[in-house]
């Protein structure tokens, strides 16, 4: 019973990871497009950032999530491609 659980998992696994993959690019260029207008809001380059307060504030925040995702998307595509 046990192994066939395990099969159960590892076959969703192999249907789920390319669509999780596939949302996680957008992501990360949403997160570069905010942390880019933080940073151009701290330059006084366009108008204020939305986000007035807290960590989500500052625009290095962004870019260190948007590179995150976007290097989980990389490792989930090259995942999907190794199979």
């Amino acid at each position: 019973m046990a192994t066939r659980n395990v099969a159960l998992l590892a076959k969703a696994s192999e249907e789920i990871t390319p669509a999780f993959a596939a949302f996680l690019s957008p992501m990360a260029a949403m997160a570069l497009a905010l942390g880019l207008w933080a940073f151009a809001a701290q330059l006084a380059l366009t108008s204020q950032f939305p986000i007035a307060g807290g960590a989500l504030s500052d625009w290095r925040v962004w870019m260190l999530i948007a590179g995150g995702l976007e290097m989980a998307a990389l490792r989930f595509r090259s995942q999907t491609t190794n199979r």
